[in-house]
């Protein structure tokens, strides 16, 4: 049988995790400056001067990288990212099919044309998923609070001559209270004929059927029976 061998790249490290964001951010980079140069020759297409026109290729792929952003950060809030993404997903539409556009109509047409322009439309796509894997490794996703009975396992199996037995014994007698579901305190039923002649006292009184619940400690259908036929005053 063949031992198991250890892995040669931790990638939990601070070093491989700077490389991988450095290479990534680099094909942003790249994705980025490819997408650029077709989206702001597009200026006079949507008939804005020359001089503005670094700022098309700005404001759509720089829309998709705060759509990514605000995606992200409601899944690390655990809110819903719907609305985000869907705004993603539109800005990478309208980037790829401009950038396709661009290189079709500039380009040798033909089938030569058609590979051009798909590529021309997988620049902001790059461009994406590279944002997504940064903003990915630098949000964090939603942790799980740990239970009570997880906290008490980890005492139990961490160092025990640190915490005194009656200490131990207390914290698992709170945790055994606290997972007790709570409700309604029962009402036994030696109490149970007491508690409906209490019950009709109060409805005869005028209380209202919810008042009288809480003061007898039964529930609101329970009380609701015992008293249909009394005849508030």
């Amino acid at each position: 049988m063949s031992q198991h061998r250890p892995a040669l790249l931790n990638p939990d490290t601070r070093a491989a995790l700077t490389v991988a964001l450095l290479a990534t951010a680099a094909l942003v980079g790249i994705s980025f400056t490819l997408s650029y140069a077709g989206l702001s020759a597009l200026a006079p297409w949507a008939a804005v001067p020359l001089t503005l026109a670094p700022l098309i290729p700005l404001f759509i792929d720089g829309a998709i990288g705060v759509y990514t952003y605000s995606a992200l950060a409601a899944r690390a809030r655990a809110e819903s990212a719907a609305r985000p993404w869907t705004w993603v997903a539109l800005w990478t539409l309208v980037s790829s099919a401009a950038n396709a556009a661009h290189a079709w109509a500039n380009g040798p047409q033909g089938w030569e044309g058609m590979v051009g322009a798909t590529l021309a439309g997988l620049f902001p796509i790059g461009s994406l998923l590279g944002t997504h894997e940064i903003a990915a490794r630098m949000i964090g996703r939603p942790d799980a609070a740990p239970s009570p009975l997880s906290v008490l396992e980890g005492i139990e199996n961490a160092d025990l001559h640190l915490v005194e037995p009656a200490q131990l014994e207390r914290l698992r007698t709170k945790i055994a209270e606290q997972r007790k579901p709570r409700g309604r305190r029962r009402v036994t039923s030696p109490t149970r004929a007491a508690a409906r002649e209490r019950a009709r006292d109060l409805r005869a009184q005028g209380h209202t059927v919810r008042a009288i619940a809480a003061e007898v400690g039964l529930s609101h259908s329970t009380v609701a029976e015992d008293v249909r036929d009394v005849v508030p005053a």
